[in-house]
């Protein structure tokens, strides 16, 4: 028997281990005490995100909690989707100011007793209709779920909401736990959606309180037979989970506002794969390349009525944009694409991103002002591969609004 791991894995699990198991006697003795052994010291804290507070915006972030009819809600729910909230309202605060943004934040929808509001939705079916269990088709929750929470919350066209679905299963899984989902989109400017497994409302990885979730955050402590999308390795460390899970929400509520990936600097930026280092802004030393949204995402999210402090609410119309056609075939390992075209907006325009489907990413990116410009730039990009490189330009005005065209180009030899 392998006396070191299995009293990691009895550590990890509080001692829950030796439930139902028959161990020997100096293990069990190993593992009794690891149970109890004292609470582990204060982490090294960066800093610690600021407390959430009703920031009284015309458009908010509603919270919600899905139980289908077969399971019953975790523990301290309430308490821990706010502490998640907490830290992902914090990744966009932050984030924005470090780059010159003015925003208070994101406005998250707060109760009467003073306390961001979540509200329960009671599914009507049993968890195994949504999660499609056991094959667990990739989309089905997004269909099932929502159209739910949506009648019981409101049109998502007109409201933006962020749920948290105990859909999951218990059992093993390559990545995590079977079941699991995190997936987000925009519908309006107004209006869009995010949708998360609720396993990391577990008590493994979510507290009550912020102080007690940077602790869970600092720790390393290995989750036996399960695998962090981040780690990629089985056992892997409690924070990667934890990373996994409220990194998560912070990319797809990107996605909720209109942002695509920018992979550019795939560790840094959450809208790459950043999110998953989102520990380094607040454990151990001081960052140098703290974990946040590109320069071009951010000018998307600086405009979002979410986030900005002075949107344009009476904008409700999105920027018109067109492209001319490309100019010629580009060459293989070409890295420059030529995009012309033109943005119009009734009211003011506020920014563009470009965005290139075969790569996955943003290229670039500017601020934009009046009601006309034009948007004729050369895209630095990755070396060309046969094919077809299709590049799609997103347009934001300042009441938030995105317009949106694509151009393909033909790459040959």
């Amino acid at each position: 028997m392998n006396l070191k791991r299995l009293f990691r894995c009895g550590a990890q699990a509080g001692g829950r281990f030796l439930r139902g198991s028959v161990l020997p006697a100096a293990t069990a003795f190993l593992l009794g005490w690891a149970a109890v052994a004292p609470a582990a010291e204060a982490p090294a804290l960066v800093r610690t995100p600021a407390p959430l507070v009703d920031l009284d915006r015309a458009h908010e972030v509603r919270l919600v909690y899905f139980v289908p009819t077969d399971r019953e809600p975790t523990r301290a729910w309430r308490d821990k989707i706010g502490v998640v909230a907490t830290f992902v309202a914090d990744v966009f605060r932050e984030s924005l100011g470090r780059q010159g943004y003015a925003t208070r934040g994101l406005g998250v929808a707060f109760a009467e007793d003073g306390r961001p509001r979540v509200d329960l939705v009671r599914g009507k079916h049993p968890a195994a209709h949504y999660s499609g269990a056991p094959a667990f088709a990739f989309m089905r929750q997004w269909r099932t779920v929502l159209p739910e929470v949506e009648a019981a919350v409101g049109p998502r066209r007109r409201a933006l909401t962020v749920t948290f679905a105990e859909t999951y299963e218990p059992g093993p899984a390559k990545f995590e736990w079977p079941g699991g989902v995190a997936l987000g989109c925009q519908f309006t400017a107004r209006g869009g959606a995010g949708l998360f497994s609720a396993w990391i409302l577990r008590d493994d990885f979510c507290a009550e309180t912020v102080a007690e979730q940077l602790r869970l955050l600092a720790d390393t402590t290995p989750i036996c037979g399960r695998t962090a999308l981040g780690h990629g390795r089985k056992d892997s460390p409690r924070f990667e989970f934890i990373e996994d899970g409220f990194g998560a929400v912070a990319h797809e509520l990107g996605h909720a506002f209109g942002l695509v990936h920018d992979h550019r600097r795939d560790g840094r930026y959450v809208m790459g794969n950043g999110f998953r280092n989102l520990r380094r802004n607040y454990i151990g030393p001081p960052p140098t390349e703290p974990v946040g949204f590109s320069p071009a995402n951010a000018r998307m999210l600086a405009h979002s009525p979410f986030l900005a402090e002075a949107p344009d609410l009476a904008d409700t119309e999105p920027p018109k944009v067109t492209l001319g056609p490309p100019k010629g075939p580009l060459k293989v390992g070409a890295t420059a694409v030529p995009i012309a075209g033109r943005a119009t907006d009734d009211r003011g325009l506020a920014a563009v991103v470009y965005f290139v489907r075969e790569m996955d990413s943003v290229v670039g990116g500017a601020d934009l002002s009046g009601t006309a410009a034009d948007l004729a730039v050369s895209l630095t990009v990755a070396p060309l591969k046969a094919g077809t490189c299709r590049v799609r330009v997103l347009v934001i005005d300042r009441g938030g609004n995105v317009g949106s065209a694509e151009v393909t180009c033909e790459v040959g030899e």
